[in-house]
């Protein structure tokens, strides 16, 4: 049925992919909305990380405030860590805040929409987090088996594990396709107000493609390149016929929003900041912990195994890593002054803070110091690049009463640089054994890696045409409500951005529009579902 907003988000997407396709007239659903409306880059978070950008994305507000600044999360007065689902998000969504106000939302595979949360007179099918098809992915609850029996194809995500290049650029075309499907499916079955519409493929195909783009690349291969990019294109091409259907069953009259939570570039190092520490003296593992990966790791990494844990229904609980123990559980915190946290950055062992903490606030602030200049000094031996490029506290870059989650330096990467050889991921846990030895290693099959800059196209009624500059993720949730006419809360923090060619007046409104989410730790995931998404976070480089 025609909707008043159709927001369709693109996981990853970048304007320097997806360019040269428009320019050439192979995306033209895409092109149109571009030539239609007003496009641009779309700032992200730091660090540009599909958690804490979607979330920053859905409620307006930065990571001080809403609470996530990764897929993982560190309990406090613990040293353990925790998937932070939808529960440890401590701000509403706006689609929460425009349901309440009699708006009928669909969101659909957003990503920290797991478990889903009702909401009022909408609908909505959770996002990657969600362990598997059996789980209760959607809100209602019976819209599940609906959901499934209308599309039977459905998938939550694509493994490349056991998956050649080709096959899991096939598989991920056929689940664009599937989600498409079911996206129609739900926008036709009732009358909607709006739509969050996130695909996801688009960042499983820039992890493991982006060499395939880049010449400089080391890993890239001119046969391999020649044979796979059509494969590569046709995924792209069948995203951009599900927006083609999507916009026909949005009508004519729809606001249309193409966003994406962060941009991509060829990456080709990895560094491993608890190696560093650990190196320095400032880590310390037990001996019990240090011990390299053992049989069943050696096992997974076996290409035959890996395809026979796909081929045989027996051997499928393979693919499930014994129960973990998590990167940090080796460490021993009594001599320990600090370490890179799951949560995604360095994290101090302050007393009073942490259970076993003997750091001095002082002392801590020192370090910090000593450690700043340190790790913008580090160069990569393999490259004699310098690898981080920034290091922030945490109260330069987060405001509000959940900055005490945050940890204390936040390190951000080169990421973007032309040459592939500088671009590098901070990686978790610890470097495997050399050679050569260090914290530095390959990215692997990982090609491509985060950027800061994703896109923006806003396009429809009295919407301009041309350029825009400025725009961040922080923009978005004040947009949309105003796009959606509802008042707009001075509580949140980024602006509504000047996306008509006449002013329309915006209803500013003192206070929180919406209540708090109740934060919690539980997850509700039996070890086997935990296991299932940690093994998915881990092997796209998130935990």
């Amino acid at each position: 049925m025609p909707l008043q907003l159709l927001v369709l988000g693109l996981d990853g997407a970048d304007w320097a992919i997806l360019t040269p396709w428009l320019d050439a007239g192979h995306l033209p659903n895409l092109a149109g909305l571009r030539a239609r409306g007003v496009w641009g880059p779309l700032r992200s978070t730091i660090r540009p990380e599909s958690s804490i950008a979607w979330v920053t994305f859905a409620t307006g507000v930065n990571a001080g405030r809403h609470g996530i600044y990764g897929f993982s999360g560190q309990k406090p007065d613990s040293y353990a860590t925790t998937l932070n689902l939808t529960p440890a998000i401590r701000r509403p969504a706006f689609w929460q805040t425009a349901a309440t106000m009699g708006k009928r939302m669909v969101v659909f595979n957003v990503p920290m929409t797991y478990p889903p949360e009702p909401l009022p007179g909408g609908a909505v099918v959770g996002g990657m987090l969600a362990p598997g098809l059996q789980s209760d992915f959607t809100s209602p609850a019976e819209l599940r088996s609906q959901l499934l029996a209308a599309v039977p194809q459905y998938v939550l995500n694509v493994e490349r594990t056991g998956l050649s290049l080709r096959q899991f650029i096939g598989e991920t075309m056929q689940a664009i396709a599937a989600r498409g499907a079911a996206a129609r499916w739900l926008l036709a079955r009732d009358r909607w107000d709006a739509a969050v519409i996130v695909f996801t493929d688009t960042d499983r195909l820039h992890h493991y493609t982006l060499h395939l783009l880049e010449p400089r690349h080391p890993r890239y291969d001119p046969a391999e390149a020649a044979a796979l990019l059509p494969a590569l294109l046709a995924a792209y091409q069948t995203l951009d016929r599900e927006i083609g259907d999507l916009l026909a069953l949005a009508g004519s009259d729809a606001t249309v929003l193409v966003v994406s939570d962060h941009g991509f570039a060829p990456c080709t190092r990895r560094f491993y900041a608890n190696t560093w520490l650990e190196q320095a003296g400032l880590l310390v593992r037990r001996p019990d912990a240090a011990a390299q990966p053992g049989l069943w790791r050696r096992l997974r990494a076996s290409p035959t195994l890996r395809r026979l844990k796909r081929s045989l229904p027996v051997a499928r609980d393979w693919q499930r890593p014994p129960p973990p123990r998590g990167h940090l559980s080796g460490v021993d915190w009594s001599q320990t002054a600090v370490a890179f946290s799951p949560a995604g950055g360095l994290r101090f062992n302050i007393g009073g803070r942490e259970p076993e903490g003997f750091l001095s606030p002082d002392s801590a602030e020192r370090l910090a110091a000593e450690l700043i200049p340190a790790l913008l000094d580090l160069a990569d031996p393999a490259t004699g690049h310098h690898p981080i490029q920034a290091v922030h506290r945490r109260d330069d870059l987060y405001q509000g009463p959940y900055v005490e989650l945050a940890p204390d330096l936040i390190l951000e990467s080169v990421r973007s640089d032309p040459d592939p050889m500088r671009n590098t991921a901070v990686a978790f846990g610890f470097a495997p054994a050399g050679p050569p030895p260090g914290p530095f290693t390959s990215s692997g099959d990982l090609t491509g890696n985060h950027a800061l800059d994703g896109m923006l196209i806003a396009a429809g009624p009295g919407i301009q045409h041309g350029h825009i500059a400025g725009a961040q993720l922080l923009d978005l949730a004040p947009t949309l409500l105003h796009a959606l006419g509802l008042p707009v809360s001075r509580d949140l923090e980024g602006r509504v951005l000047s996306l008509w060619s006449e002013p329309r007046p915006i209803d500013w409104v003192d206070g929180d529009l919406g209540s708090t989410s109740p934060a919690s730790a539980a997850t509700g995931f039996t070890p086997d579902e935990q296991a299932t998404v940690e093994e998915r976070l881990r092997a796209l480089g998130y935990l």
